[in-house]
């Protein structure tokens, strides 16, 4: 290795063993930290690795939980110094402000830096993920199922190829000639290699390729392999002028009774001409009985303890323009449960901020709860992990899937939770294993649910990507010939496979 370190990186030491994991619990290590705070600092960098063929590993928070940050030799490249937030010129086609910022920035220093009366529709599950690492997994959260995820919130990028060659991609502009990707500096288009149909579902699995799209749509989710992001421009939203929320308890021990509501409300909110409610369904969230009986056993959360025993939950948040517009959704949500079967009369309302708050903190203490058993466990069992799916089916395999995971996992006798985004079928099982051996069955069980969800079409990672964790799974959902075409569509635009080597595992 070169002696003449780039000015913003260092010999990694023993202090760093914490920057080498993310919450996926996995370690890995680096040669060398980097602290870029300019776009010629990745650049230098870049060159460094280059010469030295020392693979790079770009980290933003490390939220992520498919050790996707989690470097394996080489450079570990901190993001945290690129946290400018400044405004970008507005949308040309509709004035709606949007920002730039650097990868290191927040989602919580987003939504800070939002001019008032508009808002940043992606919200996953920390607001301390990273532009740059939402960005590099498509990053979603419970609003993508009106908003969509990070993708449909992304203007423009700069990004640095692997040789330092800057990028500037801009939806609408810049466009796929086919399969044909325009390059700074190269004398021909580069000719991409053609990908399979994508599942019919929300899907985070490998790369996102179909002729003509937005070029900038290739370099979004994919978990830093392709280019180094330098800077984003962000699409803002208009803020709903109404935001309120239901949490209804459909019969716990029946998961017909849930995928009944969940279509009831689809159903009803989706309707659109005269008559159809103002009000938009921006979130649809269901949490098994275990789950709302694991969080009512550990935590003193107020909203699981009113909850009724022995019941599953489902929470819907409607956006609205007006206060007229949501009283009418809120008579409307109430017809639809009741002839779902789910009692109106024991749901809970929310239609303050406070009360909105106590609402999402419900839906975080369960993950946050989940985890912090399993660090506990992992004292005594060092070995094992959280054991979590991020599998979604098209709409008319939800019944399917929640009949599936129920007798799956009755019949396995694992400790489990199931909760997540039901409104886009995707639903995460988080098995709670007490040793090595709840780990391996958990495991085994996993692979048969991924072999079932893929013969219905559906994705084997739904949010979370693939990261160095689940690149079992991406082997699973994708042919031979589909896998080998996205591996020749890294070679194209990473020829010396520096950035991320060990992401997707192609």
């Amino acid at each position: 290795m070169k002696a003449n370190l780039p000015s913003c990186m260092r010999a990694a030491t023993s202090d760093d063993a914490g920057r080498f994991r993310d919450e996926s619990r996995r370690s890995g290590t680096a040669d060398c930290v980097a602290f870029p705070a300019t776009e010629a600092d990745i650049a230098a960098v870049l060159a460094f690795a280059s010469g030295n063929a020392l693979p790079v590993t770009p980290q933003g928070a490390r939220t992520g939980i498919t050790a996707g940050a989690v470097p394996h030799g080489g450079i570990a490249v901190d993001f945290s110094r690129m946290k400018r937030i400044a405004p970008a010129p507005p949308d040309p086609a509709t004035g709606a402000p949007r920002l730039l910022a650097g990868p290191g920035a927040t989602l919580a220093e987003v939504r800070a830096a939002c001019p008032p009366g508009w808002f940043f529709s992606p919200d996953p599950t920390e607001p301390s993920a990273s532009v740059g690492g939402m960005f590099a997994c498509n990053a979603s959260g419970a609003l993508s199922y009106l908003y969509g995820p990070v993708r449909a919130s992304v203007a423009a990028a700069r990004i640095l190829l692997e040789d330092g060659t800057p990028l500037d991609l801009v939806r609408g502009r810049d466009r796929l000639h086919g399969l044909a990707l325009d390059l700074p500096g190269r004398p021909a288009p580069v000719v991409l290699p053609a990908l399979p149909p994508r599942p019919r579902t929300k899907n985070a699995a490998g790369y996102y390729l179909e002729p003509d799209m937005d070029a900038l749509d290739l370099f979004i989710g994919s978990e830093g392999t392709l280019g180094i992001l330098a800077d984003a421009t962000l699409q803002l939203r208009p803020a709903p002028a109404v935001r309120w929320a239901v949490l209804a308890f459909p019969d716990g021990a029946d998961p017909d009774a849930t995928a009944a509501a969940v279509a009831a409300l689809r159903d009803a909110f989706r309707a659109a001409g005269p008559g159809a409610p103002s009000a938009r369904l921006a979130a649809l969230e269901a949490f098994d009985a275990r789950a709302m009986d694991f969080l009512r056993a550990r935590t003193d959360d107020p909203v699981a303890r009113s909850a009724p025993s022995g019941r599953a939950a489902l929470y819907a948040e409607f956006h609205a323009p007006s206060p007229d517009a949501t009283e009418a959704a809120l008579l409307r949500a109430s017809d639809v449960l009741a002839a779902a079967g789910t009692d109106p009369a024991t749901a809970l309302a929310a239609d303050t901020p406070d009360q909105l708050a106590r609402f999402k903190a419900f839906r975080h203490a369960l993950p946050e709860n989940v985890n912090a058993l399993l660090d506990e466990r992992r004292r005594t069992h060092p070995g094992i992990v959280k054991l979590g799916s991020d599998m979604a089916v098209p709409d008319d395999r939800l019944r399917d899937v929640l009949r599936l995971y129920r007798d799956g996992l009755a019949a396995s006798g694992l400790e489990h939770v199931v909760f997540g985004h039901v409104g886009d079928n995707h639903l995460h099982i988080n098995i709670l294993p007490r040793d090595e051996a709840d780990m391996a069955a958990g495991a085994a069980l996993y692979r048969d649910f991924a072999g079932q969800i893929a013969a219905w079409g559906g994705s084997l990672s739904a949010e979370h990507g693939i990261g160095k964790a689940k690149t079992a799974l991406l082997r699973q959902m994708y042919s031979a010939p589909a896998l080998a075409a996205m591996s020749r569509i890294r070679d194209l635009l990473s020829p010396l496979r520096l950035l991320n080597p060990g992401n997707l595992g192609i």
